[in-house]
């Protein structure tokens, strides 16, 4: 079973949030079909509250005012 492919929200709405000065640093988790979002303070705090408002939908995040929400600099090992 493949998982759905996320959709990239609408221009408006990432500008809409990378506007939000005050709001730096915040990730927001964004239900791209509808544009509706929800802003907290880690990735695990938005999704909960977003899956809680529109259950069984696939999400997109951005970290407001950057270009990426996360890096990743570590390995997979083979155990």
């Amino acid at each position: 079973m493949n998982p759905p492919k996320p959709k990239r929200p609408s221009k408006e709405v990432l500008d809409r949030l990378h506007s939000m000065s005050d709001k730096k640093g915040m990730i927001a988790v964004i239900e791209p079909d509808t544009g509706d979002y929800v802003l907290a303070r880690t990735l695990t705090e938005g999704l909960e509250a977003a899956m809680a408002k529109h259950p069984g939908k696939v999400f997109y995040s951005i970290r407001i005012g950057y270009s990426y929400s996360h890096v990743y600099r570590g390995r997979i090992q083979r155990v």
